[in-house]
């Protein structure tokens, strides 16, 4: 559903001070330190804490928001520099501390 990101998006603005692009441009969702950043939320429904985000994408970090099954909200910012996957298509991350 829809709603698990606008809700992660909504974490990101009161906990981590994102500022939401008004455009909705395509690779980012915001700024935070005016630095261009992607949300990605993992819902109650995952079980991972791994995400992907495409390479092509124009921000500077992301910021994983994961919202577990008794509606806690927990979030990570990573620059991305420190993701995975940088020769691909798709770029990885995930929650826990050994991105």
């Amino acid at each position: 559903l829809q709603i698990w990101g606008e809700l992660g998006e909504i974490y990101a603005e009161i906990k981590f001070g994102l500022r939401r692009d008004e455009k909705h441009e395509a690779g980012s969702d915001g700024t935070i330190n005016a630095k261009l950043v992607e949300v990605k939320t993992i819902s109650p429904e995952k079980t991972s804490d791994r995400v992907l985000v495409k390479s092509q994408g124009n921000f500077e970090q992301l910021l994983i928001v994961r919202i577990d099954k008794g509606f806690q909200f927990e979030g990570k910012l990573i620059d991305r520099s420190e993701l995975k996957g940088a020769s691909g298509k798709f770029l990885r991350g995930r929650l826990a501390d050994d991105t």
